[in-house]
């Protein structure tokens, strides 16, 4: 359990280093160029590069274990980190592609490792996702305000220290595992082929990618740019609730987290699901501020019920050996979907009215609940038998 919060404390690290930067890049790019869209331009190099890391997930990790993977791309983002620091802005987009495609290997390794060092995965899980949005909560404001009120490049030279200090812990992480984690046998020589195959020709596993899938573009329907359209064509009211919208989002995302915790109980797919379509339904219907910031934070709760479970059950039902590929399955599809979501909501919304197209959204989320049913169903059986 010891070396769980060493992996833990060096995600973390790593975690606050990238908001940092994020924030840094954005407004230094605006900076430099003058250019709404260079800054705009940021979040889709993020997406590309962990999209395409999913390609060569399979053949690193064919070649090294969990551990060396997860310190050799912690440290290559540390120093490409400190490239962006003497970088122009044409070449930071490409730097930022680089470390987002590191960052697409580091995900799926931990999460690989979790039911590796602890016994009860729901806890870990719930440890692991509400500590990322307490991260997001809290880093966002405090890194646009270290930037508004400093410099991009102070901000920039902390991120930078978080990342050789993430790189260190991970170091001692490494280091405390009795024995690597490698592949063995005639898994030698995986590849994404071979990882989607394994998906694809495994029912359960399949059918949990599908509702991960789903699950990604029907979320676009709660991004920041789908909120602030909401605000101003459908309530009417200054943007700056924004802030406190998307904070309703991640503290009920945290005391979904906190519960799960402490709870002995997993939480139902099929249920959660049904919560999301409620939400997005009173989300289109109402008219006044105190519903919609209800139905967020009903929402956030929802979801990440949903992003606990899928997780918990994965771990629970997929060989180890397997679960890594997996991962980097999911990750590859769950970026294209909310991509392809982001795209789609974003067009409707322009063709249409907000609360038209969170009606939509709702229709949208039904599928979650047949597919999560089954899943709930099938993960029953097999903890029965």
């Amino acid at each position: 359990m010891k070396s769980f919060y060493t992996l833990l404390v060096s995600q973390w690290l790593a975690n606050i280093g990238d908001v940092l930067y994020i924030v840094a890049l954005i407004a230094l790019l605006y900076q430099q160029t003058g250019s709404a869209l260079a800054a705009a331009s940021f979040p889709i190099t993020v997406t590309v590069g962990m999209t395409v890391s999913g390609l060569f997930f399979a053949r690193v990790l064919s070649r090294f274990t969990l551990g060396q993977t997860l310190l050799v791309t912690q440290l290559l983002k540390t120093v490409l980190l400190l490239a962006v620091l003497w970088s122009e802005s044409i070449l930071v987009l490409g730097l930022v592609v680089l470390i987002a495609f590191l960052d697409g290997f580091a995900r799926p390794v931990q999460a690989s490792f979790i039911p590796r060092l602890t016994t009860n995965r729901q806890r870990a899980n719930s440890l692991v996702q509400g500590s990322n949005q307490f991260i997001q909560l809290a880093m966002w404001p405090l890194g646009t305000i270290v930037v508004t009120s400093f410099t991009s490049n102070l901000a920039l030279t902390v991120a930078l220290m978080l990342f050789a200090l993430s790189t260190f812990v991970t170091f001692q992480f490494v280091r405390s595992l009795d024995v690597d984690v490698t592949v063995e046998g005639d898994e030698l020589d995986v590849s994404f082929k071979e990882s989607l195959d394994f998906v694809r020709t495994t029912p359960f596993v399949r059918t949990l990618t599908v509702f991960v899938t789903f699950e990604s573009f029907v979320s676009t329907l709660w991004i920041s740019a789908l909120l602030l359209v909401y605000l101003e064509r459908h309530l009417h009211i200054d943007t700056g609730w924004r802030g406190t919208m998307n904070a309703s989002f991640l503290v009920s995302m945290i005391l979904a987290s906190a519960y799960l915790y402490r709870s002995q109980r997993t939480s139902s797919l099929g249920i959660s699901s049904m919560l999301s379509v409620g939400t997005a339904l009173l989300f289109g219907v109402t008219s006044h501020i105190v519903f919609a910031l209800i139905a967020l934070a009903i929402q956030g709760y929802a979801t990440q019920l949903r992003i606990i479970q899928t997780n918990t059950v994965l771990q629970e039902t997929t060989p180890a050996a397997r679960l890594p590929y997996v991962y980097s399955v999911q990750q590859t599809a769950y970026t294209f979907a909310f991509s392809i979501g982001s795209l789609t909501f974003g067009m409707l919304a322009d063709g249409l009215p907000i609360a038209v197209v969170y009606l939509m959204g709702a229709a949208l989320t039904v599928p979650l609940v047949w597919i999560g049913r089954q899943i709930d169903q099938t993960h029953n059986v097999v903890h029965s038998t």
